[in-house]
C-alpha cells in the first residue's frame, strides 16, 4: 500500500462518519453496525498504508546514508593508472593500492599484490578478485 491508498481510506472513513452523524432516528441498529465496521475497516487500511509508508521511508533514509557514506569515501581515493590509492587530507597516498576496476564495479576495496618481476621487465600489481594486472 501507498500514502494515497492510506489518504483515500481516511477519506472514506470522514464520509461515512459524516453521514452517520447525519442520520436520524430511523436508521436501524443492523445498519449503523455495518457503517461503523465499515469506519474500522477503512481505518485499519489507513493504519496498514502508512505503516508501509513508514517502512519505506527507512528503507530509503537508509539508501540514502549508504550513498552519502559511498560518495564521501570516493573523495578520498586518487587514480594512477587503474592504481586506486587511499589519500590523507594533505592529499599523500596512504598504503597499498586497491583495484580501481574493482571498486567501480562492486563498490569493494581489493588490495592489490605487488610482484617484482625480473631484472629487465616492469613490477606490477595483480588483483586477486578480478584477476588484472597493472604496472606500477
Amino acid at each position: 500500500m501507498d500514502i494515497m491508498t492510506g489518504l483515500s481510506a481516511i477519506s472514506e472513513t470522514l464520509k461515512i462518519t459524516k453521514e452517520l452523524r447525519a442520520v436520524d432516528s430511523r436508521i436501524s441498529d443492523a445498519e449503523w453496525k455495518l457503517r461503523l465496521a465499515d469506519m474500522v475497516d477503512k481505518l485499519l487500511e489507513a493504519k496498514e498504508a502508512l505503516i508501509d509508508a513508514k517502512e519505506n521511508e527507512a528503507s530509503l533514509h537508509d539508501e540514502i546514508l549508504a550513498l552519502k557514506k559511498a560518495s564521501d569515501e570516493s573523495g578520498q581515493f586518487t587514480d594512477d593508472n587503474g592504481l586506486l590509492f587511499e589519500i590523507d587530507d594533505s592529499g599523500n597516498r596512504i598504503g597499498k593500492p586497491f583495484c580501481n576496476q574493482c571498486y567501480v564495479k562492486v563498490q569493494k576495496k581489493f588490495r592489490l599484490i605487488y610482484h617484482a618481476e625480473g631484472k629487465h621487465t616492469r613490477s606490477h600489481f595483480h588483483c586477486s578478485n578480478c584477476d588484472n594486472a597493472f604496472k606500477g
